[in-house]
């Protein structure tokens, strides 16, 4: 039969019956023979005139048995046949339209190439996944630049997710070098500028190590280029940087910088971290992530084109690309065994031969999910660093706003991840944010330290009038409100709202509704409604037109606050948690301030008028106006310094109830009371035979600095502006006059500080109690001379009032708190030379302590009797040969952290002395502590001992000074003039102080004063 049909084709050929020929080939299946006559036809129809008239008729005939030829042989599996068949269609058009209805898109690829048709071909590749085949038709069809990126986008999602990845960091995988070298050789062909950017590229997923200089050059040219991954890669490296370098690697910033951004990339291009870069660069990665949140929450409304260049980052993140068939888009999963893939339940996973594809909804899921997880990691491991760089700045004794900065971003940090809204799954880690949110309100005690030297500072001052640090604060007072309310927690609350502002409406709902339901509180119950009400700008005058309008307002105010305070310091003192005297004090000092605010002129300390500074709003303003007496208020103020100064046993009790060490806060307590009766005798005009009563008191004077009470005693009871000022000046809190609208001029005190509230701006103001030494250039350490001799064998020291913006090295123990000259005892006891004495009896003391453990404490008390008077002689000669070496040359460059080292060190010599100082039974308590000091200053020895020693032998040794038996006669003449008190002429000194202070102001012959409060 087949026979048949093929002579039957022959001759239907020969008279040029072409349908019926064709049809006859089709019938007997000899689809090769009628594929020689078409192409005969085709070689000859030009010669032959009929054929050319029949040529559409042909054409349609030829199609037709073509496509049954290759239909048939396709379903034989034949498609090497098949293809012979679909070339000889008579378009291209008609063989892809063939292949695809077949989904034979191997054999069009192949066909597409042949026909030189290499875009055509690209896409045809894009539909089956392989992405280097896809850009190597680019590059040949001269798309160098879509050839370039494609590559690149390839690089970057196997790099993430190659070899069942986890993610990030970017992996090495097969051939990645060589794929990377052909990107560049494409984006040669581009232009020189498209060059530049692939080069960049291609170093930063190259992921070679690299320095912080370097990647800080590839951010910025990703930024010059608008590349989103590059800038984002180049953040994440950089944060690497920071989260693997050791704690001891970082720079400590001396000030608050407003804009972290620039001084944080000029630290890094030095190769260079500090824990200003750490945060720095944290938030910059920290907000790329959170829009990559927002493109995910616009992509399941399909409104993702303002974060359009988002959306291409994490579409090349997660190696999806985005494809689009009858109007319906599915996200093509390059990678289908990639981690973060196994997010998305398999019922949700589409396949199609080897493309496997999620809709917009699972993709979403499953990539907030991985951002979620990675946004808490890398923010986890920032709070370890900044935990550890905490605890490094405590155990090198480094400034209060050294400590601060990694507790004001530990807060900032947690806030944050405990508050995003995407971070719903945080569970796993709330106990440990929590942890970290609860380090972060140690924060309170840098803000209100026992030694008020230690905050009074130009960065403290500037940190704590941030934002952050209000909020931090107003953290403090939300978790103080719990269980049963205390004095403790009221006094703690207050002092914060006195010392940083009016918290918010939230915060101050808080503190109202823990008084509610119960009336022991109401005295300060209505004290915080009458605060709250005016503490904002708007209630405070702004002319002196306003004075009237004020009056009603601000004086009921202070009574109040007057009757909490008198209600609290009548309360039992020895309840649970009862006010500490630190937070007691601090609270009568600001109403010392609101009781002396309705006169012209307010006489205060630096230290009390920073705090009421920070408090008050930019533009608040008070102008003086005749008031009510405040004599009631200032009565009360000078009974309870009388109390407390005279009550040495009660006050200590009190101290060692609050938990804190008697031994070292006692003598700043003392000093601090003192101060406060300076002050008030200038604002009220009274309490000068007071003042000197207790100033002939050897049992006070004793832990005085000298030269504070030499002023006194110079001025033979004539106390004026002047001799405050130059007797503050001796402590280094100097004296600061206040005009609220009358002129100041008129006090001509050259140590005073004059601030005019009415003219003047906070920041003028600021400048004027911080201001710059023009002489000092930025980063240096100024220092001052320090007096060693104390009666006491304690300083009270502080940072140089006039420092503004110090260095690193500036440190409190470095200025001078009384007189230079009062130098007698320096040149009897060693003339300056510690040699390496100092850090042999630390070592032999080191090698006793380890007796205590079994109990023999009188053994080591024996041992370190040596090291006693050792301590005693570094305390006072440290300071002073540290100032005078500087003022020869000043310290700076490693000179000036080893500086800044001696300084911590002294700070823990004066600890450790106030430890050893302390009873057998309480020094068997504080052992561990003992031990952990001498460990430190062990420590210290190998880069301090040369260091100290040369500063020592460069030091005249002949210090001026005035004749030892100064002190032995001021002491003598001290005596005697309270002996003289207490016999004869008591009454006449002490009358005007009785009838200001009542009953109890001065305690009865040979009893001990017990005032007002419960015992």
């Amino acid at each position: 039969m087949a026979g048949c049909y093929e002579l039957a084709a022959e001759v239907y050929a020969k008279g040029n019956y072409f349908s019926e020929c064709l049809s006859a080939c089709t019938k007997g299946k000899l689809f090769n023979t009628g594929l020689k006559y078409i192409q005969y036809w085709k070689e000859h129809a030009p010669k032959d005139s009929a054929v050319v008239k029949r040529s559409k008729e042909i054409d349609q005939i030829e199609q037709r048995f073509l496509q049954s030829c290759a239909n048939n042989c396709y379903e034989l599996k034949d498609n090497r046949s098949m293809m012979k068949f679909v070339r000889a269609f008579n378009s291209m058009d008609s063989r892809r339209n063939f292949l695809k209805s077949l989904n034979c898109l191997d054999e069009l690829l192949l066909l597409e190439e042949e026909s030189g048709n290499f875009l055509e071909a690209a896409e045809i590749v894009k539909l089956r996944g392989d992405i280097l085949l896809e850009a190597d038709l680019l590059g040949k069809a001269g798309r160098f630049k879509e050839a370039s990126m494609l590559i690149l986008w390839y690089v970057f999602s196997n790099s993430m997710w190659a070899s069942r990845s986890r993610g990030w960091p970017l992996k090495h995988f097969p051939q990645r070098d060589e794929i990377l070298v052909k990107t560049k050789s494409f984006a040669k062909k581009e232009s020189d500028f498209f060059y530049e950017f692939v080069c960049t590229e291609v170093n930063i997923l190259s992921n070679e190590e690299t320095n912080l200089f370097t990647l800080n050059q590839y951010k910025n040219a990703s930024q010059k280029h608008k590349s989103l991954r590059g800038e984002i890669l180049s953040l994440r490296r950089i944060l690497d940087i920071h989260l693997h370098s050791n704690v001891s690697k970082y720079e400590w910033e001396d000030e608050l910088a407003v804009d972290l951004i620039k001084p944080s990339e000029e630290r890094i291009s030095g190769n260079n971290v500090s824990v200003g870069t750490l945060v720095c660069f944290w938030n910059l990665w920290k907000e790329k992530v959170e829009n990559i949140f927002e493109y995910l929450s616009c992509l399941e409304t399909q409104d993702a084109n303002n974060y359009i260049n988002y959306g291409e980052f994490c579409l090349n993140y997660f190696g999806v690309r985005r494809h689009l068939k009858n109007m319906n888009i599915s996200y093509v999963l390059v990678n289908s065994d990639a981690d973060w893939v196994r997010e998305i339940d398999d019922r949700f996973l589409r396949r199609s031969e080897k493309l496997v594809s999620v809709d917009a909804r699972q993709f979403v899921s499953a990539a907030r999910i991985h951002w979620r997880s990675e946004l808490l990691s890398v923010g986890l491991k920032v709070l370890d660093a900044l935990e550890a760089l905490h605890q490094l700045s405590i155990k090198n004794s480094m400034s209060l706003f050294c400590q601060s900065m990694p507790l004001i971003y530990i807060f900032e940090v947690t806030k944050f991840l405990l508050g995003y809204k995407c971070l719903d799954n945080k569970h796993r880690y709330s106990n440990k944010l929590h942890s970290f949110l609860k380090l972060s309100t140690v924060y309170f005690n840098n803000v209100f330290p026992l030694d008020w030297h230690k905050s009074l500072t130009a960065n403290m001052t500037s940190l704590r009038g941030s934002e952050l640090s209000r909020s931090l604060l107003e953290e403090v007072i939300l978790t103080s409100f719990v269980g049963k309310l205390t004095y403790g927690q009221i006094g703690r609350v207050i002092m914060i709202w006195l010392g940083s502002g009016k918290p918010s409406d939230k915060t101050y709902k808080k503190i109202a509704e823990s008084f509610e339901g119960n009336l022991a509180w109401r005295p300060w119950r209505e004290f915080v409604v009458d605060l709250s009400g005016n503490t904002e700008s708007e209630n405070l005058q702004e002319s002196a037109s306003d004075k009237i309008h004020e009056i009603p307002i601000q004086v009921p105010l202070v009574y109040k606050f007057h009757n909490a305070l008198k209600d609290t310091y009548n309360a039992n003192w020895r309840v649970q948690d009862y006010i500490s005297p630190h937070c007691f004090l601090y609270l009568v000092e600001s109403l010392l301030i609101l009781g002396s605010c309705f006169q012209g002129i307010i006489f205060t300390s630096k230290s009390s008028f920073v705090e009421w500074l920070i408090s008050e709003q930019p533009k608040a303003n008070r102008s003086g106006s005749s008031v009510p007496a405040m004599n009631a208020i200032f009565d009360f103020i000078a009974h309870l310094i009388n109390q407390f100064l005279c009550d040495k046993q009660g006050t200590a009790e009190w101290i060692k109830n609050s938990n804190i060490n008697d031994n070292y806060y006692h003598p700043l307590l003392r000093l601090r009371l003192v101060v406060i009766l300076c002050l008030l005798c200038m604002n009220s005009g009274r309490y000068f035979d007071m003042l000197f009563h207790l100033l002939g008191r050897g049992d006070i004077t004793s832990c005085l600095p000298r030269a504070f009470c030499d002023v006194f005693r110079r001025s033979r009871k004539q106390i004026n502006a002047m001799v405050l000022a130059e007797a503050f000046m001796k402590i280094q809190n100097p004296l600061v006059i206040v005009s609220l609208g009358e002129n100041g001029s008129k006090f001509k005190c050259p140590d005073a500080i004059f601030v005019d509230m009415a003219t003047q701006s906070r920041e003028a103001i600021i400048g004027v109690l911080f201001p710059m030494d023009n002489k000092t250039p930025r980063g240096k350490t100024v220092v001052s001379k320090v007096d060693t001799t104390n009666s006491c064998s304690r300083e009270f020291s502080s940072s140089n009032d006039r420092e503004g913006k110090t260095s690193k090295a500036t440190s409190s123990n470095l200025a001078s708190l009384e007189d230079p000259k009062m130098n007698s005892q320096n040149k009897n006891e060693g003339n300056l030379e510690m040699k390496c004495g100092l850090f042999q009896e630390i070592s032999d003391a080191l090698k006793s302590v380890e007796t205590v453990g079994d109990g023999n404490v009188m053994k080591f008390v024996s041992s370190a009797s040596n090291i006693k008077v050792e301590l005693m002689k570094s305390i006072n000669f440290i300071p002073t040969a540290l100032a005078k070496s500087f003022e020869k040359k000043p310290c700076d460059g490693e000179d000036g952290v080893l500086l800044a080292e001696a300084n911590s060190m002294l700070d823990e010599l004066k600890e450790l002395s106030s430890l050893l100082d302390a009873s057998d039974r309480e020094l068997e308590k504080n052992i561990s502590k003992i031990t952990e000091l001498l460990n430190r200053l062990q420590l210290r020895r190998p880069r301090l001992e040369t260091f100290l020693n040369q500063l020592y032998m460069h030091n005249d040794t002949k210090a001026d000074c005035e004749p030892s038996e100064a002190r032995q006669s001021y002491k003598e003449d001290n005596h005697s003039k309270a002996e003289e008190t207490s016999k004869s002429d008591r009454g006449k000194t002490l009358k005007a102080a009785e009838s200001n202070t009542g009953k109890g102001n001065r305690p009865k012959k040979g009893k001990k004063c017990k005032g007002g409060r419960k015992k």
